[in-house]
């Protein structure tokens, strides 16, 4: 060990000078200055690290702005163009082109570009089309909010070119932005992305609408559909949030007349009357929605529920369920039991509410449904089909007409003049114009109470839909809609989804139930949607609004768009698409738009097209996106990739090998970002830095989402940013280190380095890091391989190998053996770290590989192809290494014994005496030169310690160590106390320096 250790302890404090002397200010004494001037004098002679690389980046972004262009662009062109091995394809989960990218947006973007980086430098051909999902009500709100116009006021054209406008912008700003992060991909190519506005995309679609047409799987008919009266739109459900809300629920009466009862409950009715001659008889029901009693077209119970016929304080018969009479009683008062009969002999009883006052034929009557429970209301369930999918549902089981299903509610979420209609009453007119979620539901109760049928009303807290996007309560209505039919594929989807890859693992995050529950809880999937930002579903309607939507008429109406482009549907006559088999027939032409879903769940005909691989394998290897997308693109991709199989002998597959989730980003609280809170965190303030915030550069926030656990919620903040970029410190200041002690020397073959146990010991450990970093890299955890790369470099490298190395290095004979395998090793092990990191840091692994590009003729480290290469595992090396590891342990802690004593200012004051059996010797024999850089110390000596001045005795595995000080003089040149006399050179640096003693 030398001086230019700078007196390292490895892992312990450096020892303590003693005391300063008084001396008169700026006097040296004569003995300083002449040991000074002999040791300046030698420092010309060392092999010091020479690299013009920077310690530090001072610039980050700056620094990495000048690989920025050969990293990304051109490195994807080049690997697509030269690697030989398979095709690798990640298929991009179009993030909405509306505004600047966020964390979870930066996240996304960098996990997807650390598998692509990966398997470019395993010498596969990576394809990743990065794509903007354009149409919808995000880019059309606004779009029409910059303007400060509503959609209702501008014709479909205008807001269609406004919004292509915005979306557009909002493109380039976020490709600029991605490209800072250092995302591989042929940017700047119209063919390198896709965009769903693009007109080719929109094409491919329509053909894809035309294919589930010819299959029977594309429906129009009137059922309840989420609606948002804020967006004016029917809605998935992937485009629903959840939120508490308060509002009145009623408890309401519907008379029935003994006429509609069946015969037990007209017996119990007889049995009331005996109790109380004019009571009448009523249903009793619960309902937290009292906007819909107008559409109320059925009351559901369960054949196996026991229900009561009860009397109450208002000489009232009143139909409950038995379960419910306690929590009942609290809210209609004392009720006696009349008699009790079971579900199934309620079916069939008809009634009648304020709402139904026409022919006794056309009245509502109770039926049977599973989904009914005692557990809550009244054990009987109002069922307005035309607002509720169960009762929709329902009905559809027991096959009860529908035929003039109602909804008396329209596009803005008001009362229409049908409940005046069906009631023959005027006073139900002031509900007319009322908006039901709000004046429209307190106005209902009043009017049920001045009817008499209101028996109790409460202040509930529930869990409410509201639009993802406007943020207000959306409701259940029916409406004409397109549907595709997904029920029948469930058989398909459940074979298909056995056969993924879910990250996180299935045992860890229910990926697989999520996506299983998801497809399989629908039968029906509303694809249309009534806005004017979309691709259009072009059907035509005749006078009695009946649809028409062939494969012929698309065909043709194809034609005509793929001509004169997607806008001309609202732009073109009706005329000009009537096919030629229905010319002369007036159609109009519809206004609905295909679901956003839609748009982007057809995005993996792109790979389909492309004809990449056989079709017998998913298309693609990977899709990864936030966990919420289980019920979004994850779901709309496997349905119409299913469907497109479907019927043509094809296997069930879905369009995707792996399927990533990520959780969400959070600050360093735990809490959701957002620009309420103040919390959020631009990812391009951490890379550019912001007045009073530092620039960290892209690798940085490359490094933080490594080393997040991206399948859980990721954290970021101040301090993990901080602690990012001080890894990433140490990370450069590995590489550099080994970067300048091999960039300008030829290292040799390691098969013929004549290397030690220390450097054997080395690339153990470095090919066990290999296995440990392939590995983690084809499971997509990250994190492991940060984790064993920082490890590796920190206390491997930096503690151990550079600490036990560096004396050799500097002061050895230029071509001495064991500098030159110390070469060798240490150009081994930059190269595969620097493969290992690269798809983490490329910026850096590109710094760092320019600096040696002498050695190399690749225009980039990915390309430097990460093969297996040999492996340097080695048991034996890594058994006697364990040995002496113990034993330099040992004789670190009793150097900071000796230094606490003031025996020693410097380890390299001190010899080490070494007394072990005779094994043990043996292993201390064989390695004998290597002791003394191994132990931090001068000399080591397998023999008794001499009298001395002082000792520190110690024992590790078998072996006494005295530690005591070191014989010899100190050399001028190595500083090492190996001199056989003052101001003279040691054996080894005499060697170095040829046959002059002198310096040179």
């Amino acid at each position: 060990m030398s001086r230019l250790l700078s007196q390292s302890w490895g892992r312990l404090p450096r020892l303590a000078t003693s005391a300063p002397t008084f001396r008169p200010l700026g006097v040296r004494f004569a003995s300083e200055v002449k040991d000074q001037d002999i040791r300046k004098k030698y420092s010309a002679t060392l092999l010091l690290p020479k690299t013009d690389m920077p310690l530090r980046a001072k610039n980050a972004p700056a620094t990495e702005d000048k690989y920025r262009h050969r990293t990304t662009d051109e490195l994807y062109r080049e690997q697509y163009a030269t690697n030989e091995g398979p095709v690798f394809i990640l298929h991009d989960g179009p993030p909405y082109a509306n505004g600047n990218l966020h964390m979870g947006h930066a996240l996304n973007k960098i996990l997807k570009d650390m598998i692509n980086r990966y398997n470019v430098i395993r010498g596969r051909k990576v394809h990743y089309i990065p794509g903007w999902d354009c149409h919808g009500l995000p880019i059309e709100h606004k779009a029409l909010a910059a303007l400060g116009k509503s959609h209702t006021s501008l014709d479909p054209v205008s807001v269609r070119r406004e919004a292509r406008k915005f979306a557009l912008e909002a493109i380039d700003v976020q490709k600029a932005e991605m490209k800072q992060l250092g995302v591989m991909a042929d940017w700047d190519n119209p063919d390198g992305v896709y965009r769903t506005l693009d007109h080719d995309y929109e094409i491919r679609q329509l053909k894809m609408l035309q294919m589930m047409v010819s299959k029977g799987f594309i429906t129009h008919r009137l059922r309840p559909t989420y609606y948002s009266p804020s967006s004016r739109t029917a809605l998935a459900e992937a485009e629903l949030e959840y939120t508490d809300l308060k509002s009145n629920s009623v408890y309401v009466r519907f008379p029935v007349s003994e006429e509609w009862m069946t015969p037990r409950l007209k017996e119990a009715f007889q049995k009331g009357r005996e109790v109380s001659p004019e009571a009448t008889l009523s249903l009793a029901i619960w309902t937290t929605t009292p906007w819909t009693l107008p559409a109320n077209m059925g009351v559901s119970v369960h054949n196996e529920i026991a229900y009561v016929v009860v009397l109450d304080n208002a000489k009232r018969l009143l139909v409950v369920a038995e379960e419910l009479l306690e929590p009942l009683q609290e809210r209609f008062g004392k009720l006696q039991v009349i008699d009790r009969l079971d579900g199934k002999h309620l079916i069939g009883t008809k009634y009648r509410t304020l709402f139904h006052t026409g022919d006794p034929e056309s009245l509502p009557a109770i039926f049977a449904a599973d989904y009914v429970t005692s557990e809550s209301g009244t054990g009987l369930v109002h069922s307005a089909p035309g607002h509720g999918h169960d009762d929709y549902d329902a009905f559809q089981d027991q096959n009860i007409p529908m035929d003039d299903l109602r909804c008396p509610v329209d596009d803005e979420g008001h009362f229409t003049n049908e409940i005046v209609q069906w009631s023959g009453n005027q006073a139900f007119s002031a509900l007319v114009g009322k908006y039901v979620l709000g004046a429209g539901s307190k106005l209902m109760i009043e009017q049920l109470e001045g009817a008499g049928v209101l028996l109790a009303e409460e202040k509930i807290e529930h869990r409410y839909p509201i639009d993802w996007r406007t943020k207000k309560p959306i409701i259940i209505r029916a409406t004409p809609q397109w549907f595709c039919d997904v029920g029948s594929l469930k058989p398909s989807a459940v074979e298909a989804i056995e056969n993924i890859k879910f990250v996180p693992p299935n045992e860890l995050t229910p990926g697989r139930n999520r996506l299983s529950a998801t497809v399989l809880s629908r039968s029906e999937w509303c694809i249309s949607r009534q806005r004017s930002w979309g691709v259009p579903i072009p059907a035509l309607f005749n006078s009695n609004g009946e649809p028409l939507l062939t494969v012929e008429s698309l065909e043709h109406i194809i034609s005509v768009l793929r001509e004169k482009g997607i806008d001309h549907w609202w732009a073109g006559s009706d005329d000009e698409f009537v096919p030629a088999s229905h010319k002369g027939q007036v159609l109009t032409k519809g206004l609905d738009t295909l679901d956003v879903w839609f748009d982007s769940g057809t995005s993996w005909s792109l790979i389909a097209d492309a004809h990449l691989r056989s079709e017998s394998e998913p298309l693609a290897d990977v899709y990864l996106e936030g966990s919420d997308q289980h019920r979004g693109w994850f779901q709309s991709s496997i349905l119409i990739r299913l469907a497109a199989l479907e019927k043509d002998g094809h296997k069930p597959m879905a369009p995707y090998r792996n399927l990533i989730t990520h959780g969400f980003t959070t600050d360093e609280k735990g809490n959701k970002m957002s620009k309420s809170l103040g919390n959020g965190i631009s990812p391009m303030d951490v890379v550019n830095g912001k007045k009073g915030r530092d620039a960290f550069g892209s690798d940085t926030l490359r490094l933080w989402a490594a080393g997040t656990d991206y399948t859980r919620d990721a954290s970021i903040g101040p301090s993990s940013i901080s602690h990012a970029a001080e890894v990433l410190r140490k990370l450069r200041s590995t590489l550099r280190f080994m970067l300048a002690n091999t960039a300008n020397a030829t290292p040799l073959p390691l098969e013929e380095a004549g290397l030690t146990l220390v450097e054997r010991y080395i690339l153990h450990e470095l090919s066990t890091l290999e296995q440990v970093v392939r590995e983690a890299y084809e499971d997509f955890t990250f994190n492991k391989v940060l984790q064993g790369v920082t490890s590796f470099t920190s206390s491997t490298l930096s503690s151990f190998y550079f600490d036990v190395a560096k004396d050799a290095l500097y002061c050895d004979p230029i071509n001495g053996p064991r500098r030159q395998a110390i070469i060798a090793t240490q150009s081994h092990v930059l190269n595969a770290v620097l493969k290992m990191i690269a798809p983490i840091v490329p910026h850096l692994a590109e710094e760092v590989y320019e600096s040696t590009r002498s050695n190399h003729h690749k225009s980039s480290v990915f390309l430097e192809q990460w093969a297996k290469g040999e492996s340097w595992i080695d048991k034996e090396a890594a058994d006697e290494m364990a040995v002496l590891l113990a034993v330099r342990g040992e004789v670190l802690s009793m150097l900071e014994t000796a230094r606490q004593d003031k025996h020693v200012r410097v380890p390299t004051e001190t010899a080490v005496y070494l007394a072990s059996s005779p094994t043990m010797e043996s292993l201390l024999k064989r390695h004998a030169t290597l002791l003394p850089s191994i132990l931090g110390v001068s000399i080591v000596k397998l023999t008794a310690p001499p009298p001395s001045t002082w000792s520190v005795t110690g024992e590790s595995e078998s072996v006494s160590i005295t530690l005591a000080p070191a014989p010899a003089h100190q050399c001028p040149r190595c500083w090492l106390y190996t001199a056989p006399a003052e101001a003279e050179l040691c054996q080894r640096c005499d060697m170095a320096l040829g046959d002059s003693p002198t310096p040179m």
